[in-house]
Protein backbone atom coordinates (compact mmCIF):
# COMPACT_ATOMS: atom_id res chain seq x y z
CA UNK A 1 0.00 0.00 0.00
CA UNK A 2 3.06 2.39 0.67
CA UNK A 3 3.75 2.66 -3.49
CA UNK A 4 -0.65 3.71 -4.41
CA UNK A 5 -1.03 7.15 -4.67
CA UNK A 6 -3.29 8.78 -1.40
CA UNK A 7 -5.44 9.81 -3.95
CA UNK A 8 -6.39 6.31 -5.40
CA UNK A 9 -6.40 5.13 -1.96
CA UNK A 10 -8.93 7.46 -1.04
CA UNK A 11 -11.27 6.41 -3.90
CA UNK A 12 -10.94 3.04 -2.90
CA UNK A 13 -11.91 4.15 0.77
CA UNK A 14 -15.22 5.81 -0.36
CA UNK A 15 -16.15 3.58 -2.86
CA UNK A 16 -15.83 0.48 -0.71
CA UNK A 17 -17.75 2.27 1.80
CA UNK A 18 -20.64 3.72 -0.50
CA UNK A 19 -20.87 -0.39 -2.18
CA UNK A 20 -21.44 -1.69 1.75
CA UNK A 21 -23.96 0.97 2.41
CA UNK A 22 -25.62 -0.14 -0.88
CA UNK A 23 -25.81 -3.40 -0.79
CA UNK A 24 -27.14 -3.03 3.11
CA UNK A 25 -29.67 -1.28 2.19
CA UNK A 26 -30.58 -3.16 -0.83
CA UNK A 27 -30.76 -6.12 1.84
CA UNK A 28 -33.14 -3.75 4.05
CA UNK A 29 -35.62 -3.49 1.58
CA UNK A 30 -36.10 -6.84 0.06
CA UNK A 31 -34.06 -6.01 -3.05
CA UNK A 32 -31.17 -8.73 -2.56
CA UNK A 33 -34.31 -11.47 -1.03
CA UNK A 34 -35.93 -11.66 2.14
CA UNK A 35 -34.49 -9.52 4.86
CA UNK A 36 -32.05 -10.34 7.61
CA UNK A 37 -34.80 -10.60 10.03
CA UNK A 38 -36.92 -13.08 8.37
CA UNK A 39 -34.05 -15.62 7.15
CA UNK A 40 -33.05 -15.46 10.98
CA UNK A 41 -36.77 -16.34 12.44
CA UNK A 42 -36.65 -19.46 10.40
CA UNK A 43 -33.07 -20.29 11.32
CA UNK A 44 -32.94 -19.60 15.37
CA UNK A 45 -29.86 -20.53 17.72
CA UNK A 46 -29.71 -20.65 21.56
CA UNK A 47 -26.75 -18.08 21.18
CA UNK A 48 -28.54 -15.59 18.84
CA UNK A 49 -29.52 -12.23 20.60
CA UNK A 50 -32.56 -10.60 20.23
CA UNK A 51 -33.88 -8.57 17.42
CA UNK A 52 -33.18 -4.97 19.24
CA UNK A 53 -29.66 -5.50 19.49
CA UNK A 54 -28.77 -5.87 15.51
CA UNK A 55 -29.70 -2.67 15.75
CA UNK A 56 -25.71 -2.31 16.67
CA UNK A 57 -25.15 -2.33 12.82
CA UNK A 58 -26.91 1.77 12.73
CA UNK A 59 -24.01 2.95 14.95
CA UNK A 60 -21.40 0.79 12.85
CA UNK A 61 -21.77 1.82 9.62
CA UNK A 62 -22.24 5.56 11.28
CA UNK A 63 -19.06 5.51 13.15
CA UNK A 64 -16.98 4.31 10.15
CA UNK A 65 -18.47 6.88 7.86
CA UNK A 66 -17.24 9.25 9.95
CA UNK A 67 -13.63 7.89 10.57
CA UNK A 68 -14.05 7.41 6.46
CA UNK A 69 -14.80 11.04 5.92
CA UNK A 70 -11.99 12.13 8.40
CA UNK A 71 -9.20 10.03 6.39
CA UNK A 72 -10.89 11.78 3.21
CA UNK A 73 -10.73 15.29 3.87
CA UNK A 74 -7.14 14.99 5.38
CA UNK A 75 -8.59 15.21 9.32
CA UNK A 76 -6.38 12.00 9.84
CA UNK A 77 -2.76 11.75 8.65
CA UNK A 78 -2.06 9.64 5.69
CA UNK A 79 0.09 7.16 7.51
CA UNK A 80 -3.98 6.22 9.04
CA UNK A 81 -5.30 6.60 5.66
CA UNK A 82 -2.68 3.88 5.01
CA UNK A 83 -2.79 1.60 8.18
CA UNK A 84 -6.60 1.34 7.81
CA UNK A 85 -7.69 0.94 4.34
CA UNK A 86 -6.79 -2.62 4.08
CA UNK A 87 -8.07 -4.12 6.63
CA UNK A 88 -11.18 -2.02 6.17
CA UNK A 89 -11.63 -2.27 2.73
CA UNK A 90 -11.99 -6.41 2.60
CA UNK A 91 -13.67 -6.62 5.77
CA UNK A 92 -16.34 -4.87 3.80
CA UNK A 93 -16.03 -7.25 1.05
CA UNK A 94 -16.14 -10.19 3.30
CA UNK A 95 -19.37 -8.62 5.37
CA UNK A 96 -20.79 -8.11 1.38
CA UNK A 97 -19.96 -11.62 0.65
CA UNK A 98 -21.75 -12.97 4.12
CA UNK A 99 -24.76 -11.07 2.97
CA UNK A 100 -24.69 -12.58 -0.17
CA UNK A 101 -24.73 -15.89 0.90
CA UNK A 102 -26.95 -15.68 3.55
CA UNK A 103 -30.23 -14.29 1.66
CA UNK A 104 -29.86 -17.08 -0.62
CA UNK A 105 -30.53 -19.50 2.54
CA UNK A 106 -33.96 -21.00 1.57
CA UNK A 107 -37.48 -20.30 3.74
CA UNK A 108 -39.19 -23.32 2.95
CA UNK A 109 -38.29 -26.98 3.10
CA UNK A 110 -35.46 -26.26 4.99
CA UNK A 111 -35.25 -30.02 6.74
CA UNK A 112 -35.25 -31.29 2.63
CA UNK A 113 -32.39 -29.62 1.62
CA UNK A 114 -30.05 -29.64 4.61
CA UNK A 115 -26.99 -30.27 2.86
CA UNK A 116 -26.93 -27.08 0.77
CA UNK A 117 -28.55 -25.35 4.06
CA UNK A 118 -25.36 -26.55 6.00
CA UNK A 119 -22.53 -25.36 2.89
CA UNK A 120 -24.55 -21.94 2.95
CA UNK A 121 -24.41 -21.73 6.69
CA UNK A 122 -20.64 -23.01 6.95
CA UNK A 123 -19.85 -20.10 4.60
CA UNK A 124 -21.05 -17.64 6.15
CA UNK A 125 -19.62 -18.48 9.28
CA UNK A 126 -16.21 -18.82 7.73
CA UNK A 127 -16.83 -15.51 5.71
CA UNK A 128 -17.85 -13.62 9.80
CA UNK A 129 -14.14 -15.19 10.59
CA UNK A 130 -12.41 -13.59 8.69
CA UNK A 131 -14.12 -10.06 8.40
CA UNK A 132 -13.39 -10.03 12.15
CA UNK A 133 -9.51 -11.16 11.38
CA UNK A 134 -9.38 -8.27 9.28
CA UNK A 135 -10.85 -5.84 11.34
CA UNK A 136 -8.93 -6.90 14.45
CA UNK A 137 -5.85 -6.85 11.83
CA UNK A 138 -6.71 -2.86 11.72
CA UNK A 139 -6.25 -2.46 15.40
CA UNK A 140 -2.64 -4.18 15.35
CA UNK A 141 -1.34 -2.00 12.22
CA UNK A 142 -3.00 1.26 14.24
CA UNK A 143 -1.09 0.02 17.15
CA UNK A 144 2.20 0.30 15.14
CA UNK A 145 1.40 4.44 14.29
CA UNK A 146 3.75 6.76 16.40
CA UNK A 147 0.78 9.64 15.93
CA UNK A 148 -1.70 9.18 18.32
CA UNK A 149 -4.94 11.02 19.05
CA UNK A 150 -8.72 11.12 20.43
CA UNK A 151 -9.47 11.91 17.04
CA UNK A 152 -8.00 8.86 15.56
CA UNK A 153 -9.03 6.60 18.70
CA UNK A 154 -12.80 7.76 18.42
CA UNK A 155 -12.68 7.45 14.24
CA UNK A 156 -10.56 4.74 13.95
CA UNK A 157 -10.14 2.35 16.50
CA UNK A 158 -13.26 2.76 18.57
CA UNK A 159 -15.11 1.62 15.27
CA UNK A 160 -12.67 -0.92 14.32
CA UNK A 161 -13.38 -2.38 17.78
CA UNK A 162 -16.99 -2.14 17.67
CA UNK A 163 -17.71 -4.22 14.36
CA UNK A 164 -14.86 -6.40 15.43
CA UNK A 165 -16.33 -7.51 18.50
CA UNK A 166 -20.07 -7.58 16.78
CA UNK A 167 -18.40 -9.66 14.25
CA UNK A 168 -16.54 -12.43 17.00
CA UNK A 169 -20.53 -12.45 18.23
CA UNK A 170 -21.56 -12.91 14.52
CA UNK A 171 -18.62 -15.80 14.21
CA UNK A 172 -20.43 -17.36 17.18
CA UNK A 173 -23.90 -17.68 16.01
CA UNK A 174 -23.01 -18.76 12.45
CA UNK A 175 -20.59 -21.31 13.71
CA UNK A 176 -23.84 -22.59 15.84
CA UNK A 177 -26.17 -22.42 13.14
CA UNK A 178 -23.48 -24.22 11.00
CA UNK A 179 -23.62 -26.87 13.56
CA UNK A 180 -27.35 -27.60 13.96
CA UNK A 181 -27.59 -27.98 10.89
CA UNK A 182 -25.13 -30.41 9.72
CA UNK A 183 -26.35 -32.98 7.59
CA UNK A 184 -25.80 -35.94 10.08
CA UNK A 185 -27.91 -34.12 12.97
CA UNK A 186 -28.31 -31.00 15.16
CA UNK A 187 -24.82 -31.30 17.52
CA UNK A 188 -25.65 -28.16 19.37
CA UNK A 189 -26.83 -28.73 22.98
CA UNK A 190 -27.35 -26.48 25.34
CA UNK A 191 -24.11 -27.09 27.03
CA UNK A 192 -22.84 -27.27 23.56
CA UNK A 193 -23.93 -23.66 23.04
CA UNK A 194 -22.89 -22.86 26.07
CA UNK A 195 -19.39 -23.72 26.12
CA UNK A 196 -19.01 -22.00 22.10
CA UNK A 197 -20.25 -18.77 23.84
CA UNK A 198 -17.85 -19.20 26.23
CA UNK A 199 -15.10 -19.86 24.17
CA UNK A 200 -16.43 -16.71 21.99
CA UNK A 201 -16.00 -14.17 25.10
CA UNK A 202 -12.36 -16.41 25.92
CA UNK A 203 -11.28 -14.88 22.73
CA UNK A 204 -12.48 -11.61 22.69
CA UNK A 205 -11.01 -11.61 25.78
CA UNK A 206 -7.96 -12.25 24.98
CA UNK A 207 -8.11 -10.01 21.80
CA UNK A 208 -9.09 -7.00 24.47
CA UNK A 209 -6.34 -7.69 27.00
CA UNK A 210 -3.50 -7.78 24.12
CA UNK A 211 -4.81 -4.84 21.56
CA UNK A 212 -6.77 -2.82 23.44
CA UNK A 213 -4.30 -0.94 25.88
CA UNK A 214 -2.22 2.08 25.09
CA UNK A 215 -2.61 3.96 21.77
CA UNK A 216 -5.25 1.43 21.06
CA UNK A 217 -7.41 1.79 23.73
CA UNK A 218 -10.21 3.00 21.96
CA UNK A 219 -10.23 -0.34 20.01
CA UNK A 220 -10.61 -2.32 23.46
CA UNK A 221 -13.13 -0.11 24.22
CA UNK A 222 -15.60 -0.69 21.03
CA UNK A 223 -14.64 -4.35 21.51
CA UNK A 224 -16.34 -4.60 25.27
CA UNK A 225 -19.00 -2.77 24.37
CA UNK A 226 -20.05 -4.98 21.62
CA UNK A 227 -19.25 -7.93 22.65
CA UNK A 228 -21.29 -6.89 26.20
CA UNK A 229 -24.12 -5.91 23.97
CA UNK A 230 -24.47 -9.07 22.48
CA UNK A 231 -24.57 -10.92 25.84
CA UNK A 232 -27.02 -8.49 27.01
CA UNK A 233 -29.03 -9.66 24.01
CA UNK A 234 -29.05 -13.40 24.29
CA UNK A 235 -30.05 -12.60 28.10
CA UNK A 236 -33.70 -11.35 26.85
CA UNK A 237 -34.02 -14.60 24.81
CA UNK A 238 -35.70 -17.29 25.37
CA UNK A 239 -32.28 -19.54 24.94
CA UNK A 240 -32.29 -21.75 28.01
CA UNK A 241 -31.10 -20.82 31.31
CA UNK A 242 -27.42 -22.13 31.13
CA UNK A 243 -26.78 -19.68 28.25
CA UNK A 244 -28.27 -16.77 29.52
CA UNK A 245 -25.94 -17.56 32.79
CA UNK A 246 -22.75 -17.34 30.65
CA UNK A 247 -24.26 -14.52 28.66
CA UNK A 248 -24.49 -13.01 32.15
CA UNK A 249 -20.65 -13.52 33.33
CA UNK A 250 -20.36 -12.15 29.84
CA UNK A 251 -21.79 -8.90 30.13
CA UNK A 252 -20.09 -8.38 33.50
CA UNK A 253 -16.23 -9.50 31.87
CA UNK A 254 -16.52 -7.42 29.08
CA UNK A 255 -17.81 -4.65 31.51
CA UNK A 256 -14.35 -4.75 33.31
CA UNK A 257 -12.23 -4.69 30.37
CA UNK A 258 -14.08 -1.94 28.50
CA UNK A 259 -13.27 0.26 31.88
CA UNK A 260 -9.74 -1.17 31.87
CA UNK A 261 -8.73 0.30 28.58
CA UNK A 262 -10.77 3.53 29.48
CA UNK A 263 -8.30 3.63 32.96
CA UNK A 264 -4.86 2.84 31.20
Amino acid sequence: MEDLSPTYLKCLLGGGYAVLIGVNWASLSGKLGAPNAEISKAYPSAVTPAGFAFSIWGPIFLLQGAGTIALLSNALPLEALRAVFPYWFVTWIWQNCWQASFVSLPLTDINSRKGKVFRTLLACACQLVAAQSSMTAAAQRLQTLEEQSLLRSMLLDFPSGVNAGWLSAASGIGLSLALQHWTRGDLMTPNRSACLLGAVGCYGAGVVSSLGQGSAWGFGLGYSCAVSWACFGITKTGSPEVVKKVARAGMGLFFLLGISCLVK
